[in-house]
C-alpha cells in the first residue's frame, strides 16, 4: 500500500499565497515524485461552494455546502498542484468528497445519461466476451448496467441509500461499499467498470487493489477519468474550474498507467474521447455556468427562473451570448 509523507507549512519561499495555503502532499500521489511545482490555482471555500451553488440561487445550500467543504479541507483554502514526473495534478489538500458533501451536491444535480464511455466498454471488451459477471463502481442510477441484456450478472457498488433501492429494484445486486463486495465476491468477476468515478477518490491506489482482488485471472478492468490535459485547460476556455473537492485527481495518460500497473494490471488499450458535437456543448453549458455565478448576468437570471422547460431556451441563448 502506498503512504504519503505529510506535513504542514506555509507556502515555500518564492511561491505567492494566503496564509492559509496547507501543502499536506510532498511526493506525488501518483507516482512518489517528489517533483511536485508551485501550486497552479487556488480556491477559498467560499468560491468552491459558490461554484457549486451560488449564495444567490439557495442561500441554505451554498451555506451546507461552504460548511462541508471547510471540513473537508480543515481550513479555508485549496490549491491545485501538479507533478512534473508523471503529469498528475490534484488538490491539496488531498481529500476528495464525502457523503455528506455529495448529498448536498445531488440535491440539484442529476446522474448523466447515455455517453461514449458506455459505447466504448460495449465495443471494445463486452463485446469480446460471451457472457460473464460485471460489477459497476458508483453506479448511479444503473443507465449502464440496465443495457447489458441476459448475457451479464450485474452487480453495482452505490454509496447512496437512494440509488440503491432503484438498483435493487432493476434486479441488480447492490453493494453499499467496495471493502463488502470484496469480501463477498473477491476473484468472481469478469469484468469492473468504473465510469468518472477515480477522479473522485483520493485512496485510488487502494480502490485498484481491490479491483485487481474482485476480478478473476484474465479479467478487465474498464477505467475512464476526464483528461488532466483538458481539465486544466478548461478555465482559460469557459471560465469554469474543474473545483475541488469534486475532482481530487486530474490523471494524465502516463499518471494513470503508473497507478495501474502499482495495482497489479497490465494496461492494454489506453483511449480518448474523439471531438463531439456534444464537447462543443458542454463547453457552451461550461461557459453559461461559469457566467451564472455573478448574479448580475443573464445567465444568471436565467438560472433564476424556476420553471425547467421555460428556462432551457433561454439558456439557449445565454449560450449564444457567451
Amino acid at each position: 500500500m502506498k503512504t504519503f509523507q505529510l506535513r504542514n507549512t506555509r507556502p515555500e519561499s518564492g511561491e505567492r499565497g494566503s496564509d492559509e495555503d496547507r501543502y499536506s502532499v510532498s511526493a506525488c500521489p501518483a507516482c512518489e515524485s517528489i517533483q511536485i511545482g508551485a501550486p497552479i490555482e487556488r480556491c477559498t471555500a467560499e468560491h468552491a461552494a459558490a461554484h457549486f451553488c451560488p449564495p444567490w440561487r439557495n442561500a441554505d445550500r451554498y451555506e451546507r455546502l461552504r460548511q462541508s467543504i471547510t471540513k473537508l479541507w480543515g481550513g479555508n483554502t485549496c490549491v491545485i498542484r501538479q507533478c512534473s514526473a508523471c503529469g498528475f495534478a490534484f488538490g491539496d489538500p488531498f481529500v476528495g468528497g464525502d457523503e455528506e458533501f455529495y448529498s448536498i451536491l445531488h440535491e440539484q444535480h442529476g446522474y448523466p445519461a447515455w455517453r461514449w464511455d458506455y459505447d466504448f466498454a460495449f465495443r471494445e471488451v463486452l463485446a469480446l466476451l460471451p457472457q460473464g459477471r460485471l460489477l459497476e463502481i458508483g453506479a448511479g442510477e444503473g443507465v449502464f448496467l440496465k443495457h447489458l441484456g441476459p448475457r451479464w450478472k450485474a452487480f453495482a457498488v452505490e454509496a447512496s441509500d437512494t440509488t440503491r433501492a432503484l438498483l435493487q429494484q432493476n434486479g441488480i445486486s447492490v453493494f453499499p461499499n467496495l471493502g463488502e463486495a470484496t469480501r463477498c465476491h473477491a476473484a468472481s468477476f469478469d469484468v469492473v467498470a468504473m465510469f468518472q468515478v477515480l477522479e473522485h477518490i483520493a485512496p485510488f491506489h487502494e480502490v485498484l487493489k481491490l479491483c485487481h482482488a474482485l476480478l478473476r485471472p484474465g479479467g478487465r478492468l474498464i477505467v475512464t477519468v476526464p483528461a488532466c490535459e483538458a481539465m486544466l485547460l478548461q478555465p482559460k476556455i469557459t471560465g469554469e474550474h474543474d473545483m475541488p473537492p469534486n475532482h481530487i485527481n486530474k490523471f494524465t495518460a502516463l499518471s494513470l498507467d503508473i497507478a495501474m500497473r502499482a495495482a497489479g494490471f497490465c494496461v492494454l488499450q489506453t483511449s480518448y474521447e474523439p471531438w463531439s458535437l456534444g464537447k462543443v456543448s458542454s463547453s457552451i453549458y461550461g461557459r453559461v455556468h461559469a457566467d451564472s455565478v455573478d448574479p448580475s448576468t443573464f445567465a444568471a437570471k436565467v438560472y433564476s427562473l424556476q420553471n425547467r422547460k421555460l428556462r432551457i431556451p433561454f439558456l439557449a441563448i445565454a449560450g449564444a451570448l457567451s
